[in-house]
């Protein structure tokens, strides 16, 4: 009798491992879509594409770039105007995920939809002029500590909701918990190069690191611990990735020289775009393989 209800026990878990805990080889594919300016558009064509299009479960790569125009969700506004696609700053991601992520899943897309959602802004979102003042506003062109904090979090404010010309606007991280069947991936700012002049002062490279480590650590652990078994959220620090330490000599939190730190261009080169999209390869599988387990074992208790 023990041995049968050991061989029972053993078969039971062998299925529950097979049809709950897929692989990455028996992954539904997936189209990717990348939301970014110039930078993210070397990082595609110089590694992260041909990453990108070698993982089983990625089907297409589209991206969102300088002159593309989405419509606008159904009964949402065109708050970015005839092409949303010029606007990828800090102060436009809280209208780009309410107002147009239908739009965004379709993009580009021959068939399927993209369930995996890249987004990054640009270098100049590395030069952060001061803290602010809590509770921030998600809207607002000036670059502050409390208004980045502000798109992903609303502050002390229980109902989460803010308001733009009679609208009402959700911080991210509302949007996102809303949307488990889409992966997100937050990709931070490049950092400001040092040379053969500063793009940008110590304390306003010191706050770029600090953001991001807000992001990845503190506002990420969170969204996970609030959104219990939620692993449709990730973060990618392109700029621990490409900066120099903050406690550097020389340049802290600048663009290293051998990324291109020194050359009066604050784009990282075509190393740095290589070796980023090694290392992004990694985080997104890990991601991915998260995300999708969740995601079956949420769609199989159903049954």
């Amino acid at each position: 009798m023990k041995q049968l209800f050991a061989i029972t026990t053993a078969f039971l878990l062998t299925c529950l491992f097979i049809f709950i805990i897929p692989t990455q080889a028996s992954a539904v594919e997936d189209d990717i879509v990348f939301i970014h300016h110039s930078c993210g558009n070397n990082f595609l064509n110089q590694g992260l594409k041909t990453q990108l299009l070698a993982k089983d479960y990625i089907d297409e790569v589209n991206d969102i770039y300088y002159g593309d125009d989405l419509q606008p969700d159904d009964g949402r506004p065109d708050s970015l105007g005839g092409t949303p696609g010029d606007n990828t700053n800090m102060n436009h991601w809280v209208m780009w995920f309410n107002d147009y992520l239908s739009g965004i899943q379709t993009f580009d897309c021959s068939n399927g939809s993209n369930r995996i959602i890249m987004f990054k802004s640009c270098y100049p979102i590395s030069n952060i002029s001061s803290d602010g003042r809590e509770p921030g506003d998600p809207f607002s062109s000036s670059q502050t500590m409390a208004n980045y904090k502000s798109v992903f979090r609303k502050y002390n404010d229980a109902d989460g909701v803010y308001t733009r010309s009679g609208n009402d606007y959700n911080p991210l991280e509302q949007v996102f918990a809303q949307n488990p069947d889409i992966l997100f991936i937050a990709v931070t700012a490049p950092p400001r190069h040092f040379g053969p002049s500063d793009a940008t002062n110590d304390t306003e490279a010191q706050r770029a690191r600090n953001f991001n480590n807000w992001l990845k650590n503190e506002w990420l652990d969170g969204y996970r611990a609030s959104i219990i078994g939620q692993m449709n959220v990730a973060v990618f620090d392109w700029f621990d990735v490409l900066a120099y330490p903050s406690d550097h000599a020389v340049h802290p939190n600048r663009l290293k020289e051998e990324y291109g730190g020194a050359n009066g261009d604050s784009h990282p080169n075509s190393t740095a775009n290589s070796e980023s999209a090694e290392v992004f390869s990694t985080l997104i599988d890990q991601a991915y393989t998260e995300w999708i387990e969740i995601t079956s074992v949420k769609n199989w208790s159903l049954y």
